[in-house]
C-alpha cells in the first residue's frame, strides 16, 4: 500500500457539506485497531464546534 502525505496544513479551509467552511486546527495520527491513521482536527466558527 502506498503512503500518500496529506496537501493540506493548519490554518488551511476546508468544506465539510453537513457544516459549511471550517478551519483544520491540527493533524494529528492515532492508531486504531493496529491501523495508523491521519486525523484532521477541524473548527468550525459558525457552529461553534471542532471535529
Amino acid at each position: 500500500m502506498t503512503k500518500k502525505k496529506s496537501e493540506f496544513r493548519p490554518n488551511d479551509y476546508v468544506v465539510y457539506p453537513a457544516h459549511g467552511v471550517g478551519q483544520i486546527i491540527s493533524i494529528e495520527e492515532q492508531e486504531i485497531a493496529g491501523i495508523k491513521l491521519e486525523l484532521f482536527v477541524i473548527s468550525f466558527e459558525k457552529d461553534k464546534m471542532t471535529l
